[in-house]
């Protein structure tokens, strides 16, 4: 019987509660989506469905249980990470903060909590930090039960944002449960520490799936749903073919460690003709839930601004554009892999996103958002803004990742077991191609010699000094400062919003596209640790 761990993602108030079905045995669990105030981080017989909460600034939460009696928690997650962690009651967090909502861990509740005698500790690229005990318990997926799983258990925390505990404003207190290699997890990374079996690998140990592997279906961040598959492929969420890519190594350590592809062209289409962004290059792309917008490398990002006129003003981490670009009937088509890889088309309007604060340019028109920063790294770091056009299977054993195109707003499912080292619908993966080594190392682009494309100009005079409607394509209708209507015919929603979420490792970081909160507290996305 197939074992496939399906998580679903709902576009509700709260998150839904789990449910097993017997014949295909499948564990669902669905999530809901709110707006995040930090910067930026699914089984047939033989899957676990989970669904996860997809936060308005686009966090992916789901509902997990701690202890015996069980404990309820939201916890974030993230491809990004491989740590679990949660608050304790007597964390300094929720002694400064309301962790009602999101939940708060009392050890002496629970009668089958144990310490590993480790200490835990975290810090991600927007350089909060979480620090506590490594201890084991029960942890309660739906209602699948997984007996010593180990987390960390946070009592101290530093530079995490404030917030009121509320949805709606953005959850500041929930944990984080990532889902990348055990390999990656924060100790061994830091400290040098043997790894520990992850969730994802208690999992298949336990027998609710066959395989170490997960898809990853976004949707429409409009749709009342989207989902992640543990442990299997979902054929009727994505259109053919899929195409596997090999992960590769981020570092010279040459050690595969992070959701990491090989990314060769981009181009965009538009009015039947195709205009070349880059082409014949073999660059690192990482792939990350925990992010909500895309940092490209400089060269790549100055290049790629120049399509939308875009320009920078120093009250925004963001490149600011005409909001009428979100009618516009354009999109931008990664490749990798070569010319035998998956093709990705990105529409140009889930790019745009309106800025609450009204900026105008001199002419008078709106000011929008642009889910694409630069910085001084030599890697993509791909969010939601991409994420939500793929379908992602990601498998952790035998380190592929195969993409296709996403079908939007599906509600028919085609649930098919992964169980050897072939994902089903995959005909053909992709050989690595010759990766280039990094020319700056991901610190590079932390604290104050950040040199990203949005720096201050110290001789603004208050006034954006060009029109960014001068982009290489037509924008159609003008917007009222909406998100406008959905481009290309496979793209998501134009109301993207691209702020990353809060917790992200330090190998990479994304600028958090989200007008609401202060520029400091949206300049990193994505939930890489720091290393």
């Amino acid at each position: 019987m197939p074992r496939v761990l399906y998580f679903a993602l709902a576009a509700v108030a709260t998150v839904l509660p789990w449910t097993i079905t017997a014949t295909p045995r499948v564990v669902n669990m669905d999530f809901v989506k709110t707006r995040s105030a930090q910067p930026s981080l699914r089984r047939r017989a033989g899957t676990v469905l989970t669904p996860l909460n997809n936060n308005a600034d686009l966090q992916y939460l789901a509902n997990i249980s701690v202890g015996t009696p069980p404990q309820s928690f939201i916890v974030q997650i993230d491809t990004g990470s491989s740590d679990l962690w949660i608050p304790s009651t007597k964390s300094d967090l929720c002694q400064a903060q309301d962790c009602s909502k999101t939940g708060e861990f009392d050890d002496n509740a629970s009668s089958t909590v144990q310490s590993t005698g480790a200490d835990f500790h975290i810090q991600y690229g927007d350089q909060s930090e979480y620090a506590g005990l490594l201890v084991t318990d029960t942890v309660v997926i739906g209602q699948a039960s997984l007996k010593n799983a180990e987390f960390g258990l946070v009592t101290q925390s530093a530079n995490v944002p404030q917030g009121n505990g509320d949805a709606s404003s953005g959850f500041t207190t929930n944990g984080v449960w990532g889902i990348s290699f055990d390999s990656a997890q924060s100790d061994v990374v830091e400290e040098n520490t043997k790894q520990y079996t992850g969730i994802v690998g208690l999992m298949k140990k336990e027998g609710l799936i066959s395989r170490m592997a997960y898809s990853l279906w976004l949707n429409d961040p409009d749709a009342a749903a989207g989902s992640i598959l543990f442990g299997g492929v979902d054929n009727d969420k994505f259109e053919a073919p899929l195409i596997g890519l090999p992960i590769v190594p981020l570092s010279e350590s040459r050690q595969v460690s992070a959701m990491n592809v090989e990314f060769t062209s981009l181009t965009l289409n538009y009015n039947g003709k195709t205009s070349v962004v880059q082409d014949n290059v073999v660059r690192s792309a990482i792939l990350d839930s925990g992010t909500t917008g895309t940092i490209f490398p400089n060269d790549l990002a100055t290049t790629f601004l120049k399509f939308f006129g875009a320009v920078t003003d120093p009250s925004v981490p963001q490149p600011l554009v005409s909001c009428s670009l979100a009618n516009a009937d354009a999109q931008f088509v990664y490749q990798f892999g070569g010319s035998s890889g998956p093709k990705i088309s990105v529409p140009v309007a889930d790019l745009v996103e309106p800025h609450i604060t009204g900026l105008q340019f001199k002419d008078g028109s709106d000011a929008c958002l642009l889910g694409v920063s630069g910085a001084e790294i030599d890697f993509l770091l791909l969010g939601d803004t991409f994420l939500r056009s793929a379908y992602v299977v990601y498998d952790l054993e035998s380190k592929t990742i195969a993409l296709a195109q996403t079908k939007l707003n599906v509600s028919s499912s085609d649930v098919q077991e992964i169980t050897g080292d072939t994902i089903p619908g995959v005909q053909t993966v992709v050989a690595s191609l010759a990766m280039p080594s990094p020319t700056a190392t991901p610190s590079a682009i932390f604290g104050p010699e950040q040199t990203g494309l949005n720096q201050p100009d110290p001789n603004f005079d208050g006034h954006l000094t060009e029109n960014a409607a001068k982009a290489s394509f037509t924008a159609g209708a003008q917007s009222t400062g909406s998100s406008g209507s959905k481009g290309g015919s496979s793209g998501s929603s134009g109301s993207n919003s691209a702020a990353s979420s809060q917790k992200i490792p330090s190998m990479v970081a994304a600028y958090l596209v989200c007008g609401a909160v202060s520029a400091m507290s949206i300049l990193f996305g994505g939930l890489f640790m720091i290393r």
